[in-house]
């Protein structure tokens, strides 16, 4: 809302979103790996909203504190803590300020809103005959969940060993959370069979290797400066649970639960592809819970009242270093996120970008399904392929861009092998952009 310039993986979710407004299939019209139902939120907004980073970041900002107040409602319905408070929805909330990248719409924050949905569901106490759908329905939250964003599956680590620690027939609630789990999958594949993209569905999104590699988007010492101060809160809170009085069995089973989910938001987190401050919004809710334990705990309340103005303190500095002029102390660069400022040659025109650099469509429309660079390796990567050159060819055929910028020096290798299409653009003042001639 301050001037902050939008970010790349805001306008690429923007691009999908605007596709598919625009009439184009999933997969089959755009080569993107975004999970279909973080696309269906990209297109709902697009439908109300067209292009708007402040659009973006008020639906986020809104599904932040919806998570908050359904993690701290669910909390105090069940009895987790001695007392019922707020405390953990304001930390929550508080922690989730700390950078705007937490406050950015991305697949992440989608599904963390079905995980933190279905917790209600998936710790109950099951008993033959009674309420055994409400398992069905946890497990179909997680399948919303896995549909926002894929690795968010390795959720049904968190449900299983809720069966486990609360269910009392063990097998059976396992394959009715799991049926719920696959209900929303089949339910897509089912579509996908009618609309004949079924296979793009699976290579583009459902069968993609995994990563296991760690790969940070801005330097990986900004993240743990950001990250520090929730980190502090969860090893104080930690280190409180060890001296906790004995409690209620199921006050235990809970607590053994949210350590699952802990180790799990550690396991997606670090196997993504892109790793960023964005990325641990998925700790927010353990962390949240375990909160409690050192902020309501014996110790003296005016140092409890001081961490918790230094905790507040410090978020404000870190959010709002820009403001203050104090970012030449802590150093923080958010450049390799955002979108680079700049003047472009051309202005509200259709665009193929052959590489990386999507800044290029901040002020024009992508045409032909190559919106991510690398998922259109399958094609602009196997050029010695006819199959290859054959796709090209037809996805072109469909839609011609009026500019080509070509990142990765492939027009001469195109224009030998499809001059029907690539002899059409020729150069322009400007290296490296070609011009659809007339």
């Amino acid at each position: 809302m301050w001037g902050i310039p939008g970010t790349s993986p805001e306008l690429l979710h923007m691009l999908v979103g605007e596709r598919l407004d625009n009439g184009f299939s999933m997969y089959h019209d755009i080569y993107d790996n975004t999970a279909p139902l973080s696309a269906l939120v990209f297109w709902l907004i697009d439908v109300l909203a067209g292009r708007s980073f402040l659009a973006y970041r008020l639906t986020a900002m809104g599904l932040l504190l919806l998570q908050a107040l359904l993690l701290n409602t669910t909390l105090n319905r069940h009895n987790v803590y001695a007392t019922k408070d707020y405390l953990p929805a304001l930390l929550y909330l508080v922690l989730g300020s700390i950078s705007f990248e937490l406050n950015m719409l991305t697949p992440l924050l989608i599904g963390n809103t079905f995980v933190i949905l279905s917790l209600p569901y998936i710790i109950t106490l099951s008993r033959e005959g009674f309420d055994n759908n409400r398992l069905f329905v946890g497990g179909f939250m997680l399948g919303l969940a896995a549909l926002s964003y894929l690795p968010m599956a390795l959720f049904l680590l968190v449900g299983a060993f809720a069966i486990i620690f609360f269910a009392s027939r063990t097998f059976r609630s396992m394959l009715l959370m799991l049926c719920g789990f696959l209900f929303p999958y089949a339910m897509l594949i089912t579509y996908y069979l009618y609309t004949n993209t079924t296979q793009e569905f699976l290579e583009l999104h459902l069968l993609r290797p995994w990563h296991l590699s760690v790969a940070f988007l801005r330097p990986p010492i900004d993240v743990a400066k950001l990250m520090a101060v929730p980190a502090v809160v969860l090893l104080l809170s930690l280190l409180s649970v060890a001296s906790l009085p004995q409690r209620l069995v199921f006050q235990v089973k809970f607590q053994q639960l949210m350590w699952v989910w802990l180790l799990t938001s550690l396991l997606v987190i670090f196997t993504r592809d892109e790793i960023s401050v964005a990325t641990f919004i998925l700790v927010l809710p353990p962390v949240a819970y375990f909160s409690e334990f050192f902020f309501n705990s014996s110790r003296k309340m005016w140092l409890l009242n001081l961490v918790m103005l230094l905790v507040l303190a410090s978020v404000l500095v870190l959010r709002y270093r820009l403001v203050l002029g104090i970012n030449r102390f802590l150093l923080l660069d958010e450049s390799p996120l955002l979108l680079p400022a700049r003047q472009l040659p051309m202005r509200g025109t259709t665009v193929l970008v052959l590489g990386d650099d999507i800044g290029y469509y901040t002020q024009n429309t992508p045409v032909t399904p190559y919106l991510n660079w690398e998922l259109a390796q399958r094609h602009f990567g196997r050029l010695s392929e006819y199959q290859a050159g054959f796709d090209i060819y037809q996805n072109f055929q469909k839609e011609m861009p009026a500019y080509i910028v070509d990142q990765s020096n492939l027009m001469p290798e195109l224009q030998y092998k499809l001059p029907a299409i690539f002899g059409r653009y020729g150069p322009t003042d400007t290296a490296g952009i070609y011009q659809l001639s007339k």
